[in-house]
């Protein structure tokens, strides 16, 4: 596996371990569950050289996790939900996968909104590795 792909695997791998959702993943193809679900996208950063002289990168980016809900409940009920699923990704967790180490430096649930029949609240980890 290439850094870029196991980076990819180990916070896709930590998403499989939240419960309770069905997981719409990216690439799939598959239609949307009616219910409530959530949406999985990576988002890597530039990768930025730690010397000139080698090939390590502090490699940065966001995991997009969106929480999506039928309208008809208040905001707070789903930025509670939000919240549960950002508590998967503590800060200072560690993934790693095929060689690559992850590092969550933190969360945030953004504001929500409503899209067509539905509310999305995204939820943003960031994370660093170096490799």
């Amino acid at each position: 596996m290439t850094v870029e792909s196991s980076i990819h695997a180990a916070l896709m791998a930590r998403v499989e371990t939240i419960t309770g959702y069905t997981v719409v993943w990216p690439q799939k193809g598959a239609d949307k569950p009616e219910g409530e679900h959530i949406t999985a996208f990576h988002l890597p950063n530039d990768n930025q050289p730690l010397a000139l002289g080698d090939n390590v990168f502090q490699r940065q980016g966001f995991l997009i996790l969106t929480l999506v809900s039928p309208l008809g409940a208040y905001e707070v009920v789903s930025k509670e939900k939000a919240g549960a699923i950002a508590a998967y990704f503590p800060r200072a967790l560690k993934l790693t996968k095929s060689g690559a180490t992850v590092t969550i430096t933190g969360h945030t649930v953004k504001p929500g909104q409503q899209i067509d029949t539905r509310w999305e609240t995204p939820i943003w980890v960031s994370y660093w590795s170096i490799s």
